[in-house]
């Protein structure tokens, strides 16, 4: 026995990564668009004090989401050289994406608050930094080896 689970193949494990990673990229983008349209399509009209706490929320809750993304990525151990991807993956995968979720969650946020507030700078780091975490996480980065 060579100590591989039955029908785990190498590229399935790494694609089914990729996989997650692509639908939660794709889904920043995607809400990025919907808020911008929205953003544009309605005009919703707040009193200045309630802007101003829903922008610092918004820009905290961002800030959470990058720093949280940070903390939880330090956590993946990298892998190293002649480690089996299959094991690794299905020791990393869970991390990963829960990694993935925390910049996806606090970008999310963000662009929910910017758009309520109809803060377009708020709505565009919403997806900007979500996405940039995203890209520095991505799953060929994190199996590469050390």
């Amino acid at each position: 026995m060579n100590g591989q689970r039955p029908g785990a193949v190498p590229s399935r494990v790494a694609m089914n990564a990729r996989i997650i990673h692509a639908a939660i990229s794709s889904g920043v983008v995607i809400f990025f668009a919907v808020f911008l349209f929205l953003h544009y399509q309605s005009n919703l009209q707040h009193p200045t004090e309630a802007g101003r706490t829903l922008r610092i929320v918004g820009y905290l809750v961002l800030a959470g989401g990058v720093l949280a993304s940070g903390m939880l990525r330090g956590r993946i151990a990298p892998r190293r050289r002649g480690a089996d991807l299959v094991e690794w993956w299905s020791q990393n995968l869970p991390r990963a994406v829960v990694v993935w979720a925390a910049a996806e969650g606090g970008g999310l946020a963000a662009m929910v608050l910017g758009w309520l507030i109809s803060d377009t700078t708020l709505l565009a780091l919403g997806a900007a930094l979500p996405l940039a975490l995203l890209f520095t996480s991505r799953p060929s980065r994190l199996s590469s080896e050390t």
